[in-house]
């Protein structure tokens, strides 16, 4: 237990001295909520919502304002944890060659993602509540923490191809683009494709639909999401299990050779 409290508190000291992706969430979730709100139409906007076939109205604003801090998230969580990641991962095989226990380092990793995942969903769904008040508040906090972990998993799982952080940013901001962009009912005519659906961010955004304009509780759209989930964490954590896996050389010391006695 005492491995995994220190091993916790370690990554969530890289997080901290994280001063760039501190400033962006500070800054860049209340600003991307912000300018959705007011700069798009307010204008009711009906769209079908695929998970419940439902045709819903909405205004613009507040469509555009679920997309804008889903995607903000997502790119935030998704750079804070490649970013931790790569700093601690030459540590992380120091430690586990000196013998230090390989669980208490995934448990850790773990910890820290769900952590910073809940903490900026929780702080994303606070600054929507200033301008609206969705249906089902919980739900969609629980979309929004969707979006956030299935990006940080990504983050994980990227900080084992790519070496700078330029070019993990680069990579977790054109996959967010790819993957809301055709999803948003009021910019996109793609929305109601059958493609969408295998994107990541599908089930959260469905859910977070759900959950600003009905009462209804449909979560067989985050199976998409649990499913990616699933399949970027068992990725990462399988790479970590084998960049720490501790090779023996097989080689025996020579012994000294004894004085014969006089």
């Amino acid at each position: 237990m005492n491995a995994y409290r220190t091993a916790t508190a370690y990554n969530f000291l890289a997080l901290v001295k994280n001063r760039l992706a501190l400033t962006l969430l500070a800054v860049l979730v209340p600003l991307w909520i912000t300018i959705a709100k007011t700069v798009a139409t307010p204008d009711s906007t009906a769209f079908r919502l695929r998970a419940t076939g439902q045709v819903l109205h909405a205004g613009g604003d507040e469509i555009t304002m679920i997309s804008g801090s889903l995607n903000a998230v997502s790119l935030l969580v998704g750079f804070w944890m490649f970013s931790a990641a790569r700093r601690t991962s030459d540590f992380d095989r120091r430690l586990t060659a000196a013998g230090y226990p390989r669980r208490a380092l995934l448990a850790a990793e773990l910890t820290t993602l769900l952590a910073t995942a809940a903490m900026v969903s929780a702080y994303a769904v606070a600054w929507m509540l200033l301008y609206w008040t969705p249906r089902q508040t919980g739900l969609l906090i629980f979309a929004v923490l969707s979006a956030a972990l299935i990006y940080g998993a990504m983050g994980l799982f990227l900080a084992l191809f790519l070496s700078s952080e330029v070019a993990g940013m680069v990579a977790i901001i054109m996959t967010s683009i790819i993957d809301l962009a055709p999803q948003n009912p009021v910019a996109a005519t793609t929305a109601d494709s059958l493609l969408i659906t295998l994107l990541p961010s599908y089930g959260s955004l469905q859910t977070a639909l759900q959950a600003g304009f009905t009462h209804h509780l449909t979560v067989a759209p985050l199976a998409n999401s649990l499913a990616w989930l699933c399949a970027l964490s068992a990725i990462a954590l399988a790479a970590f299990v084998r960049r720490t896996r501790i090779h023996n050389v097989g080689q025996q010391p020579r012994e000294r050779p004894h004085r014969a006695r006089l």
